[in-house]
Parts: C-alpha cells; sequence; structure tokens
C-alpha cells in the first residue's frame, strides 16, 4: 500500500477506534439525547455519518473505476487547490461555521445505538476498501460531485473532506456526551 492510501486509511481507523469510547456504556436513550433544540444527538452525529457515507460509496467507486479506465494514474503526491484546502479547512472541528444540512442527509430523531453503530462498522469497512482501491490513481484529475451541492472536487479533496466530516462529528457527539445536562443514567456495556 503506497504511503498516501496509508495515510487516508489511518485516518479512517483513527475514526473507527474514537467509536467505542465515544458509545460504550450508553442506553439507546443516552445515544438519542439532544442537548438542546437544534443540536443533533450522538445518535443523529453517527447516522448522519451513516447516510453521508452511503450516499458518496458509489460516487466514489464510479469515480475510482472511471479513472482507472481512463488510465488516470499518476505517483504525484496527493495535494488540494486553494478552493479545495479551504473547503477541508472548514470541516475540521471545531466548526467554524455552521451549514444546513440538507435534508437527504439529516438523520431521524431516534437512532437505535447497536444498529447504528453496526451500519458505521460496516460502512468503514467499504469506504476503507474503496479508498484502497484509488491506489495509484491520479487524486487530482479525477473529478467527484458533491453529494451535498452543486460542486466537484477532485479524488484526492473529496476522501480529505469525508474524513475531515468524520472527525467534525464524532468531535459534535463527543460534545453531546460531555455537556453537563448529559443523562448520566444506568447505561450498558457495549
Amino acid at each position: 500500500m503506497d504511503a498516501q492510501i496509508e495515510g487516508l486509511v489511518l485516518q479512517l481507523q483513527a475514526a473507527s477506534q474514537e467509536v467505542p469510547g465515544l458509545v460504550g456504556g450508553l442506553a439507546d436513550d443516552q445515544f438519542n439525547w439532544v442537548p438542546a433544540p437544534g443540536r443533533w444527538s450522538i445518535g443523529q452525529c453517527m447516522e448522519h455519518l451513516n447516510i453521508t457515507t452511503e450516499r458518496y460509496l458509489p460516487v466514489l467507486g464510479k469515480a475510482i473505476a472511471d479513472g482507472r479506465a481512463a488510465g488516470r494514474t499518476s505517483t504525484v503526491p496527493l495535494t488540494v487547490g486553494f478552493f479545495e484546502r479551504w473547503f477541508l479547512q472548514s470541516m475540521e472541528p471545531p466548526p467554524r461555521m455552521k451549514s444546513k444540512t440538507p435534508k437527504a442527509f439529516a438523520a431521524t430523531t431516534e437512532s437505535p445505538l447497536e444498529a447504528t453503530v453496526a451500519r458505521w462498522n460496516g460502512l468503514q469497512t467499504k469506504l476503507g476498501d474503496c479508498i484502497r482501491s484509488a491506489e495509484g490513481l491520479d487524486f487530482r484529475r479525477i473529478k467527484v460531485r458533491s453529494q451535498f451541492g452543486p460542486l466537484s472536487f477532485s479524488l484526492g479533496g473529496t476522501l480529505l473532506i469525508l474524513l475531515a466530516h468524520e472527525r467534525r462529528h464524532l468531535w459534535q457527539a463527543r460534545q453531546v456526551r460531555l455537556d453537563t445536562a448529559f443523562p448520566r443514567g444506568s447505561g450498558r456495556d457495549y
């Protein structure tokens, strides 16, 4: 595995490793507790990430397959342009600016903890496989249409933004758990 792919996979693994500590010992009611109107629960944060990954996997798969079929390979290191770098930085936690989530990506108000985490784990595995399948491709010349709006980003930029997006919402979920009003009750071992 080349260093670029390994770096992306390590970012993905770091996000996955955060989840057991985030949801460990929680009951469904704690997982779905909303700290204030307009804010999300831990479950909503995780389900939003599940929805996002689920929507991006086929788009990424097609871009990778098309890029490979077109012979768009390169050994040039993954870099991003000014706009992608700005967008990427805006995704990193803590959020510097809020944005409205499109309805297609919004989570329901209640998410069953076990099923949501199992779905997360399965989608993370698929995303890791997708990232690995991009090895040797030209991360700058292959374009991916954003699923959030009319923009397109490079394959490398899209992957970096998705990983930053995961960090952002896992950070957001962690803030819910750290909230002083978070219900401490009797959770369970996860």
